[in-house]
């Protein structure tokens, strides 16, 4: 399911807030409005946003607007969102290149192991 947010202009991004800071989920559209690109931010999801457009590509490219869910657990819900959008229309946002991996227990694992060697 999509965010349930209006969409906002990606040049009118809120300046930096410092401690109220928003950390969450967004989703990128197109100029019709098609969502191009889903992200997530565990601190603050405009400053997010403006190292996308700060640097060539996709986003910076093709984006025009932006919406946006505050989040706990920005990881999980990033993923979910990327599932559900593949789900509805059988592939990916154009801009999303890697689906995030799910961190199961085996995974932490894995990954703890690793740091110790």
């Amino acid at each position: 399911m999509p965010i349930a947010a209006r969409w906002r202009r990606l040049e009118r991004l809120p300046p930096a807030r410092g401690r109220d800071a928003m950390p969450g989920v967004y989703e990128v559209a197109d100029a019709e409005r098609r969502v191009i690109y889903v992200g997530q931010s565990a601190t603050d999801v405009p400053n997010r946003l403006r190292q996308h457009l700060a640097r060539p590509g996709c986003i910076r490219d093709g984006g025009a607007f932006w919406r946006y869910r505050h989040s706990r657990v920005p990881q999980a819900e990033e993923a979910a969102l990327l599932a559900a959008h593949e789900a509805r229309h059988g592939v990916l946002p154009a801009c999303n290149r890697a689906r995030p991996r799910p961190r199961d227990a085996s995974r932490r694992w894995r990954e703890r192991s690793s740091e110790r060697d």
